[in-house]
């Protein structure tokens, strides 16, 4: 039986993963940040999960992981298992007898194939939580990708500056919200399973994850009809959120104003003159005469360098952030707290955690 320990972890807890790309070996790692002892289990037919071979140009060529690789298998045990042989199932059936959670991301045929459907497994192991990851619903055979996801969801016509210049964003973030909704389900399952002493089966869908994460957007169709466009990094309600800037140092920021009564604290600090205040008083004057206002902002801010403009607006407590680099970033002591750091084969491994909490 797992407990939580006074550090929070979790002792005693065994994960079996069967899943592999992002989001199922995402929620995995999650636990094994945790304490729990988290067993990996890869197709030896295939040389293991397809990240293994996500290699960038600059990686080792005959290297058996991949940067990618490590970013959703944190501290595991790997197991390369042939789940076609006897031997194979046999293994695989010793780790289960032994499990807690159980995750999958196996389309119905494969499942099927392997034994492994959710109801027969529940049957079997009645205190296992099963966590099935599908694309869409377990019975629809289509694949899963981020991308895919991406554009049939509404996110990529979001994003970008026009139709014709449209982007997908750069991490594969259905994967990571399918992930959290996972988590968030496993967490459930086993506050159940501690009140009433049996186990759950769990889908998540990579389609319904992502359709949860519109927020606003779907609102705004929902309630007042409005359609996103791409508008790059603007918001749609509000304004200057999102709008972007350069001082005369070559740096870029944007500004994140989200009331009327900050705007005005702006507009006071950078010692713009009452004449042209009426023009943007009101969050709605400021979305209608958007382009005005980010010429005089512009015309203000080119005048400065960015130390000044962070003294200005940290002074004033005006909402901005500094576009920087993932290396700028990470280098940065408040994001070392947040990488995890392993020995696997010899070889330093880090990555960022999944764990961004702290329960006092």
């Amino acid at each position: 039986m797992f407990k939580i320990s006074e550090f929070g972890t979790f002792e005693g807890l065994k994960v079996v993963d069967v899943s592999s790309v992002l989001a199922g070996p995402s929620a995995a790692s999650f636990f094994a940040e945790l304490g729990a002892n988290v067993v990996k289990i890869e197709n030896s037919l295939t040389g293991g999960d397809a990240t293994r071979q996500w290699k960038l140009e600059s990686e080792e060529k005959d290297s058996p992981y991949s940067a990618y690789y490590f970013s959703a298998n944190f501290k595991k045990q790997v197991v390369m298992l042939d789940l076609t042989s006897d031997e194979g199932q046999n293994i695989l059936s010793e780790h289960l007898s032994q499990a807690d959670i159980f995750i999958s991301n196996y389309q119905k045929s494969v499942a099927t194939k392997l034994d492994l459907l959710p109801e027969k497994l529940i049957n079997k192991y009645p205190n296992l939580i099963i966590a099935q990851l599908s694309a869409y619903d377990f019975d629809d055979a289509r694949a899963g990708y981020d991308l895919v996801m991406q554009g049939e969801t509404g996110w990529i016509s979001m994003n970008g500056y026009d139709r014709n210049h449209m982007s997908k964003l750069p991490v594969a973030i259905i994967d990571l919200i399918a992930s959290h909704q996972m988590k968030e389900a496993i967490l459930i399952a086993l506050l159940k399973k501690t009140m009433l002493g049996y186990g759950s089966i769990i889908h998540v869908s990579l389609y319904k994850s992502a359709l949860s994460a519109l927020a606003n957007q779907a609102t705004n169709y929902l309630l007042a009809g409005h359609i996103a466009k791409p508008i790059g990094t603007l918001h749609p309600n509000i304004a200057p959120y999102g709008d972007m800037f350069e001082t005369n140092d070559q740096i870029m920021f944007m500004l994140a104003v989200g009331s009327d009564r900050q705007f005005e604290k702006l507009w006071n600090t950078l010692n713009f003159s009452e004449k042209e205040y009426h023009n943007f008083e009101y969050n709605s004057d400021r979305l209608k005469n958007r382009a005005l206002l980010q010429n005089c902002l512009q015309q203000k801010f080119s005048t400065l360098n960015m130390s000044s403009v962070r003294s200005l607006l940290n002074g004033s407590e005006i909402p901005f952030c500094e576009i920087k680099s993932i290396d700028e970033v990470l280098d940065q002591s408040s994001a070392q707290v947040m990488i995890n750091v392993e020995t696997v084969e010899g070889r330093s491994i880090r990555s960022m955690r999944n764990v961004a909490f702290e329960i006092l």
